[in-house]
């Protein structure tokens, strides 16, 4: 069966009235996933993530053997490195999308280099999320863009890094560098899809924000396991996984930390996808 391999950071998140909350925003990517797609994580949680923690994971039906439990875990923004495990990910055969998030500069090169010599790369959809990652370098950004067939990444930050005069230019500009295709997310406003020579927006719906924490990383986690279930990226297929992770940042959004989210199946996944079509066809 096909799967959906993630690398990306796992973390505690501290809250007010909730400290040590699983997060990272490869944990979020993955919780998000799960619902969609087989999702493995391949990480390095650290010694603080207890069994008990972890179990929350394994009931998502997430497979952890790609990660390592020892050493010191990451809290909230304080990435411990490396981020990623010695144990490299299983069935590599079977994964038909691999989303990279959130990885520096040595985890990034560590991860492209696996996943480029995975059987089957060459028809492997690779969908990166490059939060909290300097790439004020323009070798290194042409690098990101190049090995991504989409770059999911928000508005903002786009329009510094491309110095545009607006968000459909910053697409053009990322798609320039490589992208094969470039979705630019606009919290509760939606976003832009920037497809080769096609472009469209999507629709979120309006929900009141609870807690902003793991909404993007909740999209990239989403669309990539909606990418590997399609098991293409053509532009119905992403225009498709848009308002479904749309949706599902929703959910995230309702709660704190990753609580809502992980209550919800995929069915309510599907429910607020058509909430979305429906909104979108008024």
């Amino acid at each position: 069966m096909t799967s959906l391999l993630i690398a990306g950071p796992l973390a505690l998140d501290d809250f007010p009235d909730a400290p040590g909350l699983l997060g990272g925003v490869g944990g979020y990517a993955a919780m998000a996933a799960a619902p969609l797609a087989l999702t493995q994580l391949w990480s390095r949680g650290g010694k603080d993530i207890t069994p008990q923690v972890r179990s929350i994971l394994e009931r998502r039906g997430i497979d952890l053997t790609g990660v390592s439990w020892n050493g010191e875990t990451s809290r909230g923004n304080k990435l411990i490195a490396p981020l990623l495990s010695d144990i490299h990910p299983t069935d590599p055969g079977d994964v038909t999308a691999v989303l990279l998030i959130g990885l520096d500069r040595a985890d990034w090169q560590r991860a492209c280099d696996t996943i480029r010599d995975l059987p089957g790369a060459e028809n492997r959809t690779v969908v990166v999320a490059p939060y909290g990652v300097d790439l004020s370098d323009a070798a290194y950004l042409a690098e990101v863009c190049n090995m991504a067939d989409v770059l999911v990444m928000p508005v903002p930050r786009a329009l510094e890094l491309t110095k545009a005069v607006d968000a459909f230019a910053a697409g053009r500009d990322l798609g320039a560098l490589g992208a094969k295709c470039v979705i630019l997310t606009a919290g509760p406003l939606g976003g832009l899809i920037v497809y080769r020579q096609k472009a469209t927006t999507f629709t979120a719906l309006p929900i009141e924000t609870l807690e902003p924490t793991g909404l993007g990383p909740v999209f990239a986690g989403a669309l990539a396991a909606w990418l590997t279930g399609a098991g293409k990226d053509d532009f119905r297929a992403i225009k498709r996984g848009c308002a479904v992770a749309s949706g599902v940042a929703g959910i995230c959004a309702q709660g704190v930390g990753p609580k809502k989210l992980l209550t919800a199946d995929r069915k309510e996944y599907l429910e607020r996808f058509n909430r979305l079509r429906r909104a979108a066809k008024a």
